[in-house]
């Protein structure tokens, strides 16, 4: 505004020049050219505006930058509307609620397990398996820990399996006092208890066979030192000794076949194991 004001007070002084040049008596000199007083004062006008633009300072108006919103992201918890558990430790889950029951499947930390039932103790919870949706097993509860439990009806397990008997046997060596018996180490690797066995062993170089079923278990040791056992505990290993070979049998190859059985005299639950050997 305040050049605009100082352009008209300047165009208006130019003006009275004119009028005043117009009034000038005699005219110019001969030999002067003769400038046209409208022309120099255009002229005039025009210089005076290019030099007041001249010193005009052009300020920039700063462009405006939006800073972006920030919008958080908000985190959803899902609460199963089902009986569930999480664990605190790896759980095995089996065909019934306890460790004699055969081994279904394993749960690991932090899976989210449902829950369909419980036995009458509430030591155990009957599942469905988070790995296979077919399958239903019971688990320890000790490391579970859920929701919605409540309501969770008390199931009865199935009956607990009959324990399965099982043994390993070795080759032990030689002994002699009259005739030779070959032994043999014997270990209950079962939960259940031995009270018989039967021995038949045979040198396949002169074809004898020989065999027997005894009640204990009998270690026949040298000539002096026998020694029997009434059971072989689950657990427990001990020596049993065969019949004795009329001839040696060192250096034949010799075929044997071990019998144990949970009742007298070969009843009960037996478990069979063969074994070749060159003493």
């Amino acid at each position: 505004m305040k050049r605009n004001n100082t352009l008209i007070h300047f165009s208006f002084a130019l003006i009275l020049v004119f009028l005043q040049a117009c009034n000038l008596p005699g005219g110019a000199p001969d030999g002067t050219p003769t400038v046209d007083p409208l022309e120099a004062a255009a002229l005039t006008v025009t210089a005076a505006a290019i030099q007041v633009d001249a010193t005009a300072t052009l300020t920039a108006t700063p462009e405006f930058t939006a800073t972006p919103a920030f919008t958080p992201t908000l985190a959803f918890t899902s609460t199963p509307s089902f009986a569930y558990v999480n664990l605190s430790e790896n759980t095995n889950c089996r065909t019934g609620p306890g460790q004699a029951y055969p081994l279904v499947d394993t749960f690991l930390i932090g899976q989210t397990i449902e829950v369909l039932g419980k036995n009458s103790t509430n030591e155990y919870w009957y599942v469905r398996s988070p790995n296979n949706q077919n399958v239903f097993c019971w688990m320890w509860g000790f490391y579970a820990k859920g929701g919605n439990l409540g309501n969770v009806p008390i199931f009865t397990p199935p009956p607990s399996p009959t324990p399965a008997p099982s043994f390993d046997v070795s080759y032990a060596g030689v002994d002699s006092c009259v005739g030779w018996w070959i032994d043999f180490n014997l270990k209950n690797t079962s939960t259940v208890a031995f009270k018989s066995v039967g021995i038949t062993v045979k040198d396949t170089v002169t074809g004898v066979s020989l065999g027997e079923l005894k009640d204990g278990f009998t270690d026949l040791g040298g000539c002096l030192s026998s020694s029997i056992i009434a059971t072989l505990d689950p657990g427990q290993t001990y020596t049993v000794s065969s019949a004795a070979f009329v001839d040696n049998p060192v250096g034949h190859k010799i075929e044997a076949t071990i019998n144990l059985c949970t009742g007298l005299l070969g009843s009960g639950t037996c478990v069979t194991k063969n074994i070749e050997f060159t003493p």
